[in-house]
């Protein structure tokens, strides 16, 4: 049983009872960690270390290939990283397993992590932040860049207290000027653009190309998204421990995006988008369960669709009907709870904003009063790590700290 501080339990209560009944897609996840290490900066307070994180693992647990902190050999063995825990093997090199197979140095945990399931062997889940984000202001038009280098991986040193890391590269990003976008999309566009890179950059405000959000024009194409993200597609379900996904399976999700974009009008960018934020694209993602189930793929509202149930059920080979069900419960919505078709409609907007609002919604159930896609409840890098990912962002340095 884990313990939580009452201060935690009160924040996570009352940011419950804020959120309309009807918006419940807020996806808040317990930290397993004891409180005494939530106070001391540079550990993990999430059960996330390495990599892009840069957070080192409270003593005695070791920080794995994926970036988790936990006891067993999965976590101490093969891959561990001894810069930010402790490790088991001692032959374990400086890049480690996991970053040789996709050549990066940064492996950014979906949003939920793995599934709730601590028993001393590693952390369970991870924690959305719920502090107060960084102050900003609504419209920018400059942001800092960073680039995803060729060069081999490198792991950086343990830290003795936690800053950003520092980007491989920088540039300047001027804002285009605002656009017209159409209201509509037909779900079967896969686009043209060739994207603005593998680069993150940090957009804050209401998620229009005024405040320098990226327009659609700036968007890459759906085949060229897909390909730079298979790598991890490829090797995203071993953070839940259940097998990989397949050749098949994956294929199979791509066809399964596709044919829900065409049924529901939605852009396949964006449900890809959603699919990479929510699971990386294991198609064995497991259920997080708190106030209500979230399986999937995309962690929908109470769906049906899921190879790996809240009773820790796993299908393997997961079925293709189970991948498409998958899919259309978070593109769709449910019974339960709105996809992202319609809180697509619920924005209101016509232009490109209308794509990050809602990503911001399908997370936390609505957008804070100030318009801010970076503030409110949940994930407050949310709606900016979309932008990124419909842009063209897979392995370089987040450098969003919300």
């Amino acid at each position: 049983m884990q313990t939580f501080s009452l201060l935690s339990m009160a924040a996570f209560t009352a940011l419950a009872t804020a959120i309309p009944h009807g918006h419940r897609h807020m996806h808040l996840e317990r930290s397993p960690i004891p409180a005494p290490v939530l106070e001391v900066r540079g550990q993990s307070n999430d059960g996330s270390c390495g990599g892009d994180s840069g957070f080192t693992c409270a003593e005695g647990y070791c920080c794995s290939s994926h970036g988790y902190c936990g006891k067993s050999a999965a976590y101490c063995g093969t891959g561990c990283q001894s810069e930010f825990g402790t490790c088991n093997d001692s032959s374990n090199e400086a890049t480690n397993t996991f970053s040789a197979q996709i050549g990066a140095a940064t492996f950014n945990p979906p949003p939920h992590g793995p599934p709730a399931s601590y028993g001393g062997d590693g952390w369970g889940s991870s924690a959305e932040s719920t502090a107060a984000p960084t102050s900003s202001a609504d419209s920018t038009t400059t942001f800092a860049t960073t680039t995803s280098a060729a060069a081999p991986t490198t792991t950086m040193p343990a830290p003795s207290s936690y800053s950003a890391p520092a980007p491989t590269s920088t540039s300047s990003y001027s804002a285009p000027a605002p656009t017209s976008t159409s209201s509509g999309g037909s779900g079967s566009e896969s686009g043209s653009g060739s994207g603005l890179g593998d680069t993150y950059t940090l957009y804050t405000g209401d998620g229009s190309t005024g405040a320098g959000w990226p327009s659609e024009s700036d968007w890459t194409n759906f085949d060229a998204m897909w390909t730079a993200n298979l790598d991890y597609i490829s090797i995203s379900c071993e953070q839940f421990g259940v097998a990989d996904n397949s050749d098949s399976e994956s294929a199979d999700l791509k066809t399964a995006i596709q044919d829900v974009a065409s049924s529901t009008g939605v852009d396949a960018r964006f449900i890809l988008a959603v699919v990479m934020q929510e699971s990386k694209g294991c198609v064995r993602a497991p259920t997080t369960a708190y106030s209500h189930a979230n399986p999937g793929l995309m962690q929908s509202h109470e769906g049906e669709g899921s190879c790996n149930g809240a009773d820790g059920s796993v299908q393997n080979p997961c079925p293709q009907d189970e991948i498409t069900q998958q899919i259309e419960d978070g593109t769709a919505g449910t019974s339960a709870g709105d996809g992202l078709k319609q809180l697509l409609g619920q924005t209101g907007a016509s232009d490109v904003s209308k794509y990050y609002k809602a990503a911001r919604m399908y997370n936390s159930g609505s957008v804070d009063a100030s318009g801010d896609l970076g503030k409110g409840v949940a994930t407050h890098c949310y709606a900016s790590d979309i932008a990124n990912r419909l842009t063209g962002w897979v392995k370089a340095t987040t450098t969003c700290n919300l």
